[in-house]
């Protein structure tokens, strides 16, 4: 395979890369979760808590960087006119897919995303778990060779794409008013104000980028193309360094989810495996929903509902080892999504014929 690059697509990558991995560095030396100033999955596992959806204390804060991602990129697509309210593309078996990979992003504590920033801390179990997500996109992408197609989205009326913006506002003002049944907790955040103004920012480079932390890989192995893969490896760089700068930069364990290479290994396994089936990961399908696409809506709230699931019953790392509820989400998973891929291949076959 003959490699190809677009130029203007690696630049632009790499700048977004490079510029959310000085905020997450920032964000964390302000008071956001360690190796995690910005970190869609979990931010949304955290939106999950103080909704009470969950019983975590610590993993129960309205994160104002999810507000921001999704007003900017909101904003920005209204203004380019670029938005545009599709969906109908196997939205329910999205959202049972994005449910199965919360529960490898919560074995392994951090999405695509969040692993970047991982591994810009100086944390060297993550080795295995980025092998692992690798190996994880490789086979979703022979699968999508195949013919793997969970359909084709069309246009719907426009109050669908709305929908999300509009409870996006309503946790801003649940976040500002603070009633007393959000659960909200006083550490591991950063200042309001400046989480949300991150988070517009992000939101308005994912929206005018490209970026996504599986697509570069799938891109790579599908036709040869790295010009996506700038926007994974800037992160890592940028946010290493400015974590050199600031002294958040720690080699060694870091005691962020489990310390099993096996584990970290076969959670990332699962979760680049279902985010190529559903044609992204969590920070894409966030910023495709704030643009009008109900699909993508549908793997968000997947997520956030998994995450639920992944701390409710256990599935989750939690304490100094991974419990049997978690082993067998993750084996479980990798089993559906086999079955998923089977299936569909075997239908799309059959109509041909």
């Amino acid at each position: 395979m003959t490699l190809q690059v677009s130029k203007e697509e690696l630049i632009s990558s790499s700048l977004a890369g490079a510029i959310i991995g000085i905020i997450s560095s920032l964000l964390t030396k302000l008071g956001n979760p360690i190796d995690g100033g910005i970190s869609v999955a979990c931010f949304e596992r955290d939106i999950a808590g103080a909704l009470g959806l969950h019983q975590i204390i610590q993993f129960s804060y309205v994160r104002p960087e999810i507000i921001g991602i999704v007003l900017g990129v909101f904003i920005v697509s209204i203004l380019k006119k670029n938005f545009n309210s599709v969906g109908g593309s196997s939205t329910i078996l999205r959202f049972f897919i994005s449910m199965i990979i919360s529960f490898g992003v919560f074995v392994f504590i951090g999405c695509p995303m969040r692993l970047c920033q991982r591994i810009a801390g100086g944390d060297p179990t993550t080795v295995t778990a980025l092998i692992g997500l690798i190996f994880g996109i490789w086979i979703g992408t022979l699968i999508l060779k195949q013919g793997f197609m969970l359909g084709k989205a069309y246009p719907i009326s426009i109050i669908n794409g709305y929908i999300l913006p509009i409870l996006i506002l309503i946790l801003f003002l649940l976040l500002v008013v603070r009633p007393s049944f959000i659960i909200m907790t006083n550490s591991g955040h950063a200042p309001i104000f400046v989480s949300l103004i991150a988070g517009i920012i992000i939101g308005i480079i994912g929206q005018r980028t490209k970026l996504c932390f599986v697509s570069g890989f799938r891109n790579l192995f599908a036709i040869g193309d790295i010009s996506l893969l700038g926007g994974f490896f800037s992160l890592i760089v940028f946010a290493g360094l400015t974590n050199i700068i600031l002294g958040n930069f720690h080699l060694g364990i870091h005691k962020i989810g489990s310390g099993d290479l096996l584990w970290n290994f076969l959670a990332l396994f699962l979760v680049g495996f279902g985010s190529v089936l559903i044609g992204g990961c969590p920070f894409r399908q966030l910023i495709l929903s704030a643009q009008g696409n109900t699909d993508s809506m549908a793997s968000v709230l997947g997520i956030l509902v998994g995450s639920a699931i992944s701390y409710n019953f256990y599935i989750s790392y939690i304490g100094e080892s991974l419990e049997i509820p978690g082993k067998i989400a993750i084996f479980g998973g990798i089993i559906l999504l086999i079955i998923i891929s089977l299936v569909n291949l075997k239908e799309r076959r059959n109509k041909l014929l």
